[in-house]
């Protein structure tokens, strides 16, 4: 039989594979009596060791979730109390205008108290788009007392319009100054010029026939003359906004003050 010398040193490197296991079994086996100063075996610290970095990953996700949770419960009430109070500030607007309503109807009552004799204060419920500067709806008629050609007056006391038909019971219509039917005796309160103010479906009235003797200024005030016995005299309507002179006569353009004021609270003076 011939000796093989690699079969031989296979042989002894698997032995001493196996020397190697058993000695690592044997030193686990000890290690597993040893106590340390901490009352933990060898083989414990290992698996410690090993453990560790697991559970500082599960208690820094469990922190997180912790907060993430936190968090939305307390946006949550954040947006709650940010709902509650957007809800309060609409109620307080609603509150606020319709206090702002009472309290210009108040002034309104007060101003043509001082001005006029018998007067109604009513309210606008519907104004033409198609013709804005033409006529109104109040919400007063004839169960009211009020009559066709009753003079209307803004809450400052300024010439609106007059009460035209239809009349009914519960409503009237108001034709402004600014409507392109009929016109207004008028007067330049310096100089007591006169002429008539007729209306054209816009911002502004165009006052004519005025003689180009009498200087008119910008800004100069126009009010009421009475000579078309439908109108009080001296009632303020608008003031100067431009000049076209002529030969003879002036062409003024005035601007209502009702024009820049809220229609919400109109007075309507009544046949004493």
């Amino acid at each position: 039989m011939r000796f093989n010398p690699e079969a031989r040193g296979l042989s002894a490197e698997k032995k001493s594979a196996v020397l190697v296991l058993i000695l690592f079994a044997d030193l686990l086996l000890i290690s597993s009596q040893i106590m340390l100063k901490n009352r933990k075996s060898l083989l414990q610290s290992m698996i410690a060791n090993m453990v560790a970095p697991l559970q500082l990953v599960f208690h820094t996700t469990a922190d997180s979730i912790g907060k993430e949770v936190e968090r939305y419960f307390f946006l949550r009430g954040v947006y709650k109390k940010y709902q509650a109070l957007k809800k309060n500030q609409v109620q307080l607007r609603i509150e606020n205008y319709a206090l702002k309503r009472e309290l210009n109807s108040v002034q309104a009552l007060a101003a043509a108290r001082k001005k006029f004799g018998r007067f109604l204060l009513v309210s606008v419920i519907s104004v033409d788009v198609n013709f804005p500067y033409t006529a109104l709806v109040i919400d007063k008629g004839l169960r009211a007392g009020l009559t066709e050609n009753n003079v209307v007056l803004n809450g400052d006391g300024e010439l609106v319009g007059r009460i035209v038909r239809p009349l009914t019971a519960f409503s009237a219509q108001v034709r402004l100054i600014t409507s392109p039917i009929g016109g207004t005796g008028a007067t330049i309160e310096s100089n007591m010029l006169e002429g008539l103010l007729k209306g054209e479906n816009r911002a502004e009235c165009s006052f004519q026939y005025l003689l180009a003797n009498k200087p008119v200024q910008l800004g100069d005030r126009v009010v009421t003359s009475g000579t078309d016995m439908i109108y009080p005299n001296l009632l303020p309507i608008g003031r100067v906004t431009a000049i076209a002179k002529d030969y003879l006569t002036q062409a003024i353009t005035v601007r209502p003050y009702f024009i820049d004021k809220p229609l919400n609270k109109l007075v309507v003076l009544l046949h004493e």
